[in-house]
């Protein structure tokens, strides 16, 4: 390939170049690169395992072009911070934003590879028309990856599935548990990488029973704290207000009963 389709980069962006020069797109980087300048690549979204993008073609509709790439898992990541951790020169480069040169090797003596090893690994799609594969379309996408990975190297890990910030706490946390002689704890994931199971239950979960019962003293709370102030000169109210405390139980447990008491009567409207 030409090199006039290959922008500056450091290190990593030509790995990065290397790896597709390897799985074929580089035959089609020319004509990406032209898309590219022209601002085709109209979104780009790296999460873990997968990178999405739309890329105008000569259609109205952009194309949705999908890179999607194995996440390691849990215990993978944690042999991986394990031995980030344990080399200070790693530690130090990772921790002020660079990316350690020999990093690759680090993760190939763990049998973890950092960068996609073969289209096996990294399958790519695009809702084109072109029988291709890869098209003009994946190639722009590859080429706005590779600027993106040169000012940021964090994302390669993104999509394989950590963070920039939980790795480096991680490092942290194991850095500094080694200098204590303390051992290490886990890390406690953000918000943003528990959203895909935030709603799941956690273990231990299956063998919670929930019981809905009705108060043993109806309306305990108003009889405890007694009227407010304000109510002092209608004194009515209270009972005004236990019998709406008293529907509004009722109502909870036609609810948690599916429309029935617990006697299997019918619930009233």
């Amino acid at each position: 390939m030409a090199d006039s389709a290959r922008p500056h980069r450091r290190w990593w962006g030509d790995r990065f170049w290397a790896v597709m020069e390897s799985i074929g797109v580089a035959r089609r980087l020319e004509r990406g690169k032209r898309y590219a300048r022209a601002e085709r690549v109209l979104t780009v979204s790296i999460e873990p395992g997968l990178i999405t993008a739309d890329v105008q073609g000569s259609r109205y509709e952009p194309y949705r072009v999908e890179l999607s790439l194995r996440v390691f898992t849990g215990e993978e990541w944690e042999r991986a911070v394990e031995a980030l951790a344990s080399q200070a020169l790693f530690a130090a480069k990772l921790l002020s934003g660079e990316m350690p040169e020999n990093i690759e090797d680090l993760f190939a003596e763990i049998h973890l590879p950092l960068f996609p090893a073969s289209t096996r690994e990294l399958r790519m799609s695009c809702s084109c028309p072109d029988e291709v594969v890869p098209c003009k379309h994946v190639a722009a996408l590859y080429y706005v990856l590779a600027e993106r990975l040169d000012e940021d190297p964090f994302l390669l890990f993104r999509w394989r599935g950590r963070s920039r910030e939980l790795l480096l706490r991680e490092i942290r946390r194991r850095r500094a548990a080694e200098a204590s002689g303390r051992p290490a704890t886990r890390a406690e994931a953000s918000l943003e990488e528990s959203m895909d199971h935030f709603w799941k239950l956690g273990e231990g979960f299956d063998g919670i029973t929930i019981s809905v019962e009705p108060p043993a003293v109806s309306a305990s709370l108003l009889k405890r704290l007694g009227l407010p102030d304000f109510w002092k000169p209608h004194p009515e109210i209270r009972g005004s207000l236990e019998r709406l405390y008293d529907k509004v139980t009722e109502r909870a447990m036609a609810l948690a009963y599916g429309g029935r008491s617990r006697e299997g009567s019918a619930e009233e409207d």
